[in-house]
Formats: C-alpha cells, sequence, structure tokens
C-alpha cells in the first residue's frame, strides 16, 4: 500500500514494488495517488524473504552484541526462510504460521518457537509500516505453544571456584573480566550489573534505583575491598560514560547480559554456569559457613519478604552486617583464586 505524506510545500509518496522501495514528490496530492496508483502494481508481492532481508538489514544495527546479531540472524535462516521464505507476505495464512511454531516447539525446543513466533510478527509488523500490507496474521502466536518451562539456572559447584576464577582472572577482554568478577564479589542479578550507572556509586555502597529492581525496591550493596579495587580499574576504562560496563561497540549503551554468558561459555562453562549461578554460589557458601545469619544473606540477595512488618525490618536493618559478609565473602574468593596458582 502507498503511503503519502506531507512534504515542504508538497506531498511525498511511497510505493513498494517488488520488494523494492519507489519515492516522488509532487505539489498535489492528487498526483501523487495517481503516481502511487500507476506504480503500485507489486505491492504485497513481495516475499517473505525479501521482507526479512530488509528487515535484518534495519533491526541488526540495534543489537549492540555480535553474538546476538548472530543468534537472531541465524535463527530466522534456520527456522523460517526455508518454510516461507517464497511465499508473497500478502498470502502468508494463520495456519500455515501456527504449523510452523508448533513444528520448533514439537521438536523440544519451546523457546526457540516462542522467540521464532516474535521474530516472524516483528518482520511482518515492519511490512506493514512500510506500507506492504495493511494487517498480519502471526499477532499472537505464544497462545498456541506450551508454556516456556523455568529450569533452574546452572551453576558450579563451591569446590570447582578456583578454577572458574582463575579462568575468569585470565579472560582477555577486560570489561568482561571485571563483569564477571563483579558478579562474583557482589552477586546481583545480571540484569541489575549490566545497566549499572557510575552516578549510583555512593562511596563504599552501590544503590541500585527500585526502578531497575525485580521487586520494585531500591537495593544497597556495601562495596569490599576488593570490590572498590576493581571498580576503579573499571572506571578507567568506562569512567567517562554513564554505564559502568559500557558497551565496546556503543559507549552509550551497556553490555548486554548474554556478554557475559558467552564469556562463560568460551571459558568452558557452556550449561554449568550462568551469571545467576554466581548468586547461588554465594547463598551456599555464606549458609554453609555459619557465620551469617539467614535474614542478612537474603536481605543481600534482594530476596522477597513476604511479611509486610519482617521486610520492613530487613530493607533497614542487616547493613553492618552484610558489610562484613560481603568482605568476608571477597577474602573468600580471592582465596579460592589462588589456590589454582599455587
Amino acid at each position: 500500500m502507498a503511503s503519502i505524506v506531507p512534504y515542504r510545500s508538497g506531498w511525498r509518496v511511497y510505493v513498494y514494488s517488488d520488494g523494492k522501495r519507489r519515492t516522488k514528490t509532487f505539489r498535489l496530492k492528487s498526483e501523487a495517488k495517481a503516481w502511487a496508483d500507476a506504480n503500485e502494481s507489486g505491492a504485497g508481492s513481495i516475499t517473505f524473504q525479501a521482507a526479512a532481508e530488509r528487515f535484518l538489514k534495519w533491526k541488526l544495527p540495534q543489537l549492540t552484541n555480535v553474538e546476538n546479531q548472530a543468534t537472531y540472524e541465524q535463527s530466522i535462516r534456520d527456522h523460517v526462510l526455508p518454510v516461507i521464505g517464497g511465499q508473497p507476505i500478502k498470502d502468508l495464512r494463520r495456519q500455515k504460521l501456527v504449523a510452523l511454531v508448533r513444528g520448533i516447539a514439537e521438536s523440544g525446543k519451546v523457546e526457540t518457537a516462542h522467540r521464532i513466533g516474535q521474530r516472524i510478527a516483528a518482520i511482518l509488523d515492519h511490512c506493514v509500516d512500510h506500507g506492504d500490507i495493511e494487517s498480519h496474521a502471526a499477532a499472537g502466536l505464544a497462545r498456541v505453544l506450551p508454556a516456556k518451562v523455568r529450569q533452574a539456572m546452572p551453576a558450579i559447584p563451591t569446590a570447582e571456584l578456583p578454577a572458574l576464577l582463575q579462568a575468569i582472572h585470565g579472560y582477555t577482554e577486560p570489561v568482561t573480566r571485571l563483569g564477571l568478577l563483579l558478579l562474583a564479589h557482589t552477586f546481583p542479578r545480571t540484569s541489575e550489573l549490566i545497566g549499572a550507572q557510575w552516578d549510583e556509586i555512593k562511596g563504599d555502597v552501590w544503590v541500585i534505583p527500585a526502578e531497575r529492581m525485580k521487586r520494585r525496591l531500591p537495593h544497597v550493596v556495601p562495596l569490599s575491598g576488593p570490590v572498590l579495587a576493581l571498580l576503579a580499574e573499571l572506571r578507567a576504562m568506562t569512567g567517562e560514560g554513564r554505564y559502568m560496563l559500557a558497551s565496546p561497540f556503543n559507549p552509550l549503551a551497556s553490555i548486554s547480559e548474554n556478554t557475559l554468558l558467552f564469556a562463560l561459555y568460551r571459558l568452558g562453562y557452556r550449561g554449568r554456569m550462568t551469571g545467576h549461578g554466581f548468586r547461588a554460589v554465594a547463598s551456599s557458601v555464606l549458609n554453609e559457613s555459619g557465620l551469617w545469619s539467614r535474614d542478612a544473606v537474603e536481605r543481600q540477595l534482594a530476596h522477597k519478604e513476604t511479611d509486610a512488618v519482617r521486610a520492613s525490618y530487613m530493607r533497614a536493618e542487616f547493613l553492618d552486617e552484610r558489610r562484613r559478609m560481603l568482605e568476608w565473602y571477597s577474602n573468600y574468593l580471592a582465596e579460592r583464586a589462588a589456590m589454582t596458582s599455587s
């Protein structure tokens, strides 16, 4: 479908014919419409393949992580284009799309099926925005799929901490290395660390604002001596920007969560350790040490407290104990890291 928009003292018309965009400017809207009618013969005949290529050219640069770009693109090329790539977008029917995503789910890839459904819809939304079609049949494909199964995040046993820490210390990309070490020492949720900004550091505490917390409550993270040293090293690299873990591709953005996950993959921990796994390890070590109250550990993990009075108490207390606890835990990690080098 053609798009005719005001342009300076006249009108600009856009048409899509056989997957190609054409545009021209006219003084009168009636002239623009006549030209559009005469040149729009191929509108809607663009194939899904052509629409996907155009969408990827627009979408991929918005993904700041190279691995994310590759994964996003490959999922479309592997699962979608072989099935519907040659079909004109105007001819795509709901049953075809349902069969596509259900087939992926039935092969055991339920999570992938959900992502593919979202990406098909995004491509066709892009076509609507470009005037190729008025609407499409890909909305809400998730409702025909099984629910995503949430599995426990992998975490190494504490006996393997020395090897993991030594591997992280040897990681060559400095911002990612420091990000992994900060995860290990402070064990926030990965998203909370990824979004960390330099103005959240208040002396010897990191104050995560409520809007970035899962429970929508501000969270105070005491910073041990070793963590302050890590932050000093990191500030020399990214301190002029907004984000502590700034992207090497776009200094105005942070790295992605997958940056840290893929770093663990490269270190040989695929399927065995995740960013969330550092929380599980810290919880095990601190609780099993017998040195710290359960309340202090839970508060440091920013877990939900169901009793309102107790929750208020927990938010206000345990900061002194948590300071000592995190200092102890940083020293514990340093000792474990040294075990493999002695």
